[in-house]
């Protein structure tokens, strides 16, 4: 099978024993790759009696279709399971050298069943795989776990996927870490991999793809990496890195200040991309076949928290880890908080945003230091963070708390439901829905809960646009926005498949190129694009196979508050508008937010039609 090396392996990590086992040829040319793929098969693996810990839940982990090529930001890889966070469908995406890694080792994917009675990591090279003891490996953190493997093999090249003690803890929302510092964030799949007692995987090969075409992809991916090299979007990340968006969230009000209730923070501009790049970046690295380079490494000479050299933070953690908090922090602050979640292994947005629920709870005295274990959360208090993230991820003390993430904190101390900023249990990522209405329509009906991965919708709105996606850019106050979302999910849902980084932006040509000079399908735009959606609505199916209904796409009340005095102008997205919009366009029915069987049917999932029981 072109493109793909036909198999998956499968970890039995109760009787400890591997097996490889060939690809579902159909799931692979309807789903392609990464956590398309990975949700189909795991669509078939769980249910609502699923117990996201237990050895019946899955951890499965794909490549994408690209990953491990020549062609230009092929680096994302994802991975599915029943979330331990959420309660239902979870996945993830990232991107570094493990997806690429991985394919060169001869795997399609990693399916993890069972659960091991001690601590162990997989080691594959070249089509063949082992388990192998880690009890010298539990305990500590992503980034020694990951050198001391590369130490055992005696490679650098040795790629790894690990756990760090929060996943080890059970934290719900852990990470799994690659390359230091990337992650598989936001929906537990790195608390799923400690329940398992798997600490790493970690994937050496040079095994050669089979390719229908070989010069027609080299070909194609040449005048695909040029374009990526010459795009304006790619120029911009190169410079500032995600952290550039920074200015541009003080000026639209897109980051959530003093957990959604106040103007975005003008003092975050002290760590946005253009200060990093005046005053601390060193260098930048990249990841796999990616020319944008838009990962920063800095030197931090100042502050309380010294580094010769360590890699930026990404916009999300500086917001969630910062402003949301009220924190006024220097960039010795920002890089040493993310250290320290990096390092436990714990996503950033959720940990960030459940601690800054915890300021916002003691500030109207809600709670006070007995809950709080004596720290005293008065906003912008520094050291009280800095002690959070060391609770969280050790799932000790007030920390454990958190750790259950904003929904249950307000469930808890008896809050209003539409108080805790989330969506399907997952917290809203840092743009706000105020400052860009499109984002109100991502997070209410993404998957997974609230996802601005799954659309970047509020790039679209600053009028960043793929120019062969039929897109509308409109003002961002508009109520508009439910055709746009739909068709940038479908393409984003793609991309991932495909393996391809968001900011790499590929004209369509080029890139059905490649894909049918690797394949061999003879696929077309419509075709791949139906794909997209073809996935977008399997993974609603399954996310509705496991207790969602039309009730949980809603935004919280806390989240629409208008804000006057702020670069949101006291906007607030029209829901009433824009969701039956939405749902008339992806045909769900308006109570149990099932995709239809027609449209079901018409994507050639008339199965998942039957088991979801859609009319």
């Amino acid at each position: 099978m072109n493109g793909y090396h036909g198999k998956i392996l499968i970890a039995d990590l109760t009787n400890g024993k591997l097996t490889d086992e060939p690809l579902n040829e159909k799931y692979a040319r309807d789903f392609i790759g990464s956590t398309g793929l990975a949700a189909r098969y795991l669509y078939d693996m769980v249910d609502e009696k699923t117990d996201p810990l237990g050895p019946d839940n899955p951890l499965i982990l794909m490549p994408g279709l690209l990953n491990g090529t020549s062609g230009p930001s092929v680096s994302r890889w994802g991975g599915a399971t029943k979330s331990p966070y959420t309660g239902h469908y979870g996945d993830a995406n990232a991107g570094a050298w493990f997806g690429a890694e991985l394919k060169n080792a001869g795997y399609d994917g990693i399916i993890l069943k069972g659960k091991s009675s001690k601590p162990v990591y997989i080691y594959i090279k070249d089509g063949k795989a082992e388990i192998k003891d880690a009890g010298h490996l539990w305990g500590k953190d992503t980034y020694k776990t990951q050198e001391e493997i590369k130490k055992e093999y005696s490679d650098n090249r040795v790629q790894v996927a690990c756990i760090g003690p929060a996943s080890e803890n059970l934290v719900p929302y852990g990470n799994i870490m690659s390359e230091y510092g990337h992650c598989l964030g936001r929906a537990g799949l790195g608390c799923v991999m400690g329940s398992k007692k798997v600490k790493a995987i970690a994937v050496r090969g040079k095994t050669k793809l089979p390719m229908a075409d070989p010069e027609k992809f080299r070909e194609a991916s040449r005048k695909a990496m040029t374009e990526v090299k010459e795009g304006f979007l790619s120029m911009i990340m190169h410079q500032t890195g995600t952290a550039g968006w920074i200015d541009s969230a003080i000026s639209y009000g897109d980051g959530p200040t003093n957990y959604y209730t106040a103007p975005t923070l003008p003092e975050s501009s002290k760590i946005s991309g253009a200060e990093q790049l005046e005053k601390y970046q060193t260098d930048s690295t990249a990841c796999y076949g990616c020319p944008i380079r838009c990962r920063k490494i800095l030197q931090i000479k100042e502050g309380k928290h010294l580094y010769d050299r360590v890699e930026g933070p990404e916009y999300e953690t500086l917001m969630a880890w910062g402003a949301l908090m009220g924190l006024d922090i220097d960039m010795s602050t920002a890089v040493y908080l993310n250290e320290l979640c990096n390092a436990y292994g714990f996503d950033t947005i959720s940990s960030g945003a459940s601690a800054a629920y915890a300021f916002y709870l003691y500030n109207l005295g809600v709670i006070s230091e007995k809950d709080t274990g004596g720290l005293k959360l008065t906003w912008g208090n520094i050291d009280a963070a800095i002690e959070l993230a060391h609770q969280i991820g050790q799932n000790k003390g007030f920390g454990a708390v958190l750790a259950g993430g904003t929904k249950k904190m307000a469930q808890k101390y008896g809050r209003p439901s539409g108080e805790a900023v989330q969506t399907k249990g997952l917290e809203f990522p840092m743009h706000d829905p105020r400052a860009y209405h499109s984002m109100g329509i991502v997070y209410a009906t993404a998957p997974r809960g609230a996802d601005h991965n799954k659309n970047d919708a509020y790039q679209v709105d600053s009028g960043v646009v793929h120019p062969d996606l039929d897109v509308e850019v409109t003002d961002r106050w508009a109520d508009d926005k439910a055709i746009g979302v739909v068709k940038g999910q479908n393409f984003r849902n793609l991309t991932d498949s495909l393996g391809i980084c968001h900011f790499a932006i590929i004209p369509f040509n080029m890139l059905i190129d490649m894909i049918n000079a690797s394949t061999g399908w003879n696929t077309t735009m419509d075709e791949l694009l139906k794909a997209g959606e073809r996935t977008f609505q399997m993974q609603r199916a399954l996310s509705c196979k496991l207790g969602i209904t039309a009730k949980d796409d809603e935004l919280p009340e806390l989240a629409v508050r208008p804000i006057p005095n702020s670069g949101q102008e006291g906007h607030v997205p029209n829901m009433g508008k824009m969701l039956p919009e939405y749902y008339a366009i992806r045909d769900w029915d308006k109570l149990s937010g099932k995709p239809s069987k027609k449209c079901l049917e018409s994507l050639d999932m008339p199965e998942i039609a039957v088991d979801l029981g859609a009319k």
